[in-house]
């Protein structure tokens, strides 16, 4: 199977699967969809392109991802999220995945998201048990803290360790701006700011 079409089996997947009839009830919740890639311009070496696609009804929460985990390496993950709060919001979003391609495994995962006020964080992380041998299992963590001064801004720090790409550097540090505008998100990461392995993604998202 070629990279392109497991991105377009990615990319269009949701839409086609989870689509809402026209003629349907308008009270009742509606699948909310979302896709999000990401560029990595990496100095000295291959650029890399991950694709996430995002899926929603009501509590039950999906996502399909492409060279995260690694190289020509596709995931699907379910999950279930938990919320609680008014001012001050928390989420929680344990899912379990499996990982085929360069790389085959079980991932378990949770993400969670705060804000309060113009202030937020949110984090992914997995712990990716590699069918190949447990010296292959591996960590990965992205997390963002940011500050949103007008409602289409959002910029902080952010943070990730990844095998998608090799540095000197076991966790990458950064900082990030977003800018929104229409369904659309884009957004520029500058990690390992002061260092000879910083690298540059440009983002952009989209909501259905």
């Amino acid at each position: 199977m070629s990279k392109t079409f497991i991105i377009l089996i990615l990319y269009f997947l949701p839409r086609i699967l989870f689509a809402q009839d026209s003629t349907a009830d308008s009270s009742q919740s509606k699948w909310l969809l979302s896709a999000a890639g990401y560029y990595y311009f990496i100095p000295g070496d291959k650029n890399t392109f991950t694709l996430i696609g995002y899926a929603d009804y009501k509590k039950l929460h999906l996502e399909a991802r492409y060279n995260y985990e690694d190289l020509n390496t596709a995931s699907a993950f379910a999950g279930w999220r938990f919320e609680t709060g008014k001012k001050f919001r928390f989420g929680a979003t344990p899912m379990l995945g499996i990982a085929v391609g360069n790389t085959d495994g079980f991932v378990p995962a949770l993400e969670l998201d705060a804000s309060y006020k113009i202030f937020d964080f949110y984090s992914e992380s997995e712990y990716l048990v590699d069918f190949a041998g447990k010296e292959n299992n591996f960590f990965y963590t992205w997390s963002e803290l940011a500050v949103a001064p007008i409602s289409a801004l959002r910029t902080g720090i952010s943070m990730q360790r990844t095998k998608l790409y090799q540095t000197r550097l076991d966790v990458q540090r950064g900082i990030f701006a977003e800018y929104s505008f229409w369904k659309l998100t884009a957004g520029v990461y500058y990690f390992n700011p002061f260092s000879t392995d910083n690298f540059v993604i440009a983002s952009l998202s989209v909501d259905f």
